[in-house]
């Protein structure tokens, strides 16, 4: 039995199980920690494992999989989250620099709670294409902001975001190989006021829908300002009922200077006692998987 230290936290509804490897000491193999410890019902429940790890170049690193063991490209809400504990671990002061999924992030705590994450320049926008589910082709906005996202806006597949059975919808947009051979994250967002849409994600390695997603916020006010025509920043409501704001300079279909700013939250602490018994744990899950 091995008793490791972490801290739950999560960013506007999206949780995470955070571990300190700040000294190199952590040595089990993370998609399996990652499964075990992520389970809801029968591990400590969250939407991915954080790992913070020294860099010999930036204040830190930090290293994500989702709650299915996967690694799926950056995580915005656990990047505030972990900036935060990074402050709180005295690892760093505010503001730092740190490194995550090979790219570099800018992160400052502005309030007890907020914390701005300043992201590069998306890798990818193309602002319409052809997505087909069942007998309907829909016309969706791809965003890539270090990880994949489509965004569906109302009036389409949809009359009001809460009105959708999302799983199952997004799941044909999610496993259509021919299209995203690593499959993809997908949102459905619709326009509140002027400048605040609302959100719903369901999210690749988490196969489900989350309570909010920060790179899926990040996608969904580039395609609110492109579809909607909103100004920086835009205002997003999550299904979790917690506000994000994404700002960014746009020149056309090129936007740059983005930040994600939002609420942390400290859950709780204590010790994970991990041994043969989250063997178990992982055959079940395979065992689910499998039905």
């Amino acid at each position: 039995m091995i008793r490791i230290p972490f801290t739950k936290m999560n960013g506007a509804g999206n949780d995470f199980v955070i571990i300190n490897d700040f000294d190199g000491s952590f040595k089990l193999d993370l998609p399996s920690f990652a499964r075990a410890v992520c389970a809801r019902g029968f591990g400590v429940g969250a939407d991915g494992l954080l790992i913070l790890r020294r860099h010999n170049e930036y204040d830190f690193e930090m290293v994500y999989l989702n709650s299915d063991g996967s690694e799926g490209g950056m995580c915005g809400n656990g990047g505030r989250c972990i900036a935060r504990f990074a402050v709180m671990r005295g690892v760093c002061k505010s503001p730092m620099k740190f490194i995550a999924h090979g790219q570099e992030y800018r992160a400052e705590l502005t309030g007890d709670r907020i914390v701005k994450l300043h992201l590069p320049d998306p890798d990818e926008v193309v602002p319409s294409m052809k997505i087909p589910v069942d007998s309907h082709v829909y016309d969706a906005t791809f965003v890539r902001p270090n990880t994949d996202h489509v965004v569906l806006t109302r009036g389409q597949a949809f009359d009001r975001v809460d009105s959708v059975d999302i799983v199952p919808f997004a799941r044909k947009i999610r496993y259509n190989t021919g299209i995203f051979p690593k499959g993809v994250n997908v949102n459905l967002i619709e326009k509140a006021d002027d400048n605040t849409i609302r959100m719903r994600t369901y999210e690749r390695g988490v196969e489900n829908e989350t309570l909010a997603c920060g790179t899926g916020a990040v996608a969904s006010a580039i395609t609110a300002a492109m579809r909607y025509d909103m100004e920086s920043p835009v205002r997003i409501v999550t299904t979790g009922g917690e506000f994000l704001s994404v700002y960014f300079r746009r020149n056309g279909n090129q936007f740059s200077d983005l930040i994600l700013e939002g609420g942390t939250m400290v859950v709780f602490k204590g010790e994970i006692l991990y041994g043969d018994a989250h063997n178990k744990i992982l055959d079940l899950l395979d065992g689910q998987r499998n039905l």
